[in-house]
């Protein structure tokens, strides 16, 4: 049995309200892992769960995440988990707690889209020379400010000459909008560089979906690329690459 909470966090960790639906579970003995990308593929990223869910060793396409997320929201505590298998493929994947017996079908894994290498040195090389742990505080600094320009889908990150050297700018909004800046505290930054535009609306749901996290930190090069990994305790581990927005609007 596991818990039914255990697997919805780990769900609406790449789901993202909704934004990913066509995904590959793989599974070995003592791990789940996810990779993922956005239909429009500025939004890739991992889900890294290493404890055991109870399913057998395989791959499992997911192809409506968002019914998988309704099924799920029916039961309650913990949850038997099993799969019906054919040809030696899984093609259902069946959960029950007390009062409900659902059963989600499952996808051919073989056409779940196509993601990043996310061992390719070019996302973990020096090229990222502008870092800063997430707190609390910036969390609520970004969703405050998205929600208060909800309409506005960008925001932008910036280099600046501050009174105690260099800073770190988010701004959302863009230069012919209106806009709500803030500083992050205690940033690293080794190179300099003008407004990089991101997509707001993906940004605040990254971070709405890992409130619970124990330690994380954002990386941003000068080339376009956000990264954002985070912890959460010792067996749960998320990471996002948010690609630059082609148009600062």
């Amino acid at each position: 049995m596991i818990s039914k909470k255990v697997i919805s966090d780990i769900v609406s960790k790449y789901s993202l309200s909704n934004n990913i639906e066509k995904v590959k579970w793989v599974i070995t003995d003592e791990k789940l892992l996810i990779h993922f990308i956005n239909p429009s593929k500025n939004l890739s990223g991992y889900i890294d769960y290493r404890k055991e869910i109870g399913l057998k060793p395989g791959d499992y396409g997911i192809f409506n995440t968002s019914t998988l997320i309704k099924m799920l929201n029916i039961l309650d505590g913990d949850i038997l988990i099993d799969t019906t298998s054919k040809n030696g493929q899984a093609i259902e994947l069946k959960m029950a707690d007390t009062n409900y017996d659902i059963k989600f079908n499952l996808a051919n894994p073989n056409v779940t889209p196509e993601t990043p290498n996310f061992n390719d040195p070019a996302l973990n090389d020096e090229s990222f020379k502008v870092s800063f742990n997430i707190t609390d505080e910036f969390i609520t600094r970004f969703v405050k400010s998205k929600d208060a320009l909800s309409e506005l889908e960008t925001f932008t990150v910036k280099t600046r000459e501050g009174f105690n050297g260099k800073e770190l700018v988010f701004t959302v909004g863009t230069n012919i909008t209106s806009t709500i800046e803030f500083v992050v505290d205690d940033a690293t930054i080794n190179e300099s560089f003008e407004a990089i535009p991101f997509d707001s609306n993906l940004m605040k749901e990254i971070l709405k979906a890992n409130k619970d996290y124990h330690s994380g930190e954002i990386r941003i090069n000068k080339k376009g690329l956000l990264d954002a990994h985070l912890h959460h305790g010792d067996s749960l581990f998320t990471g996002y690459y948010l690609v630059r927005k082609q148009e600062n609007n």
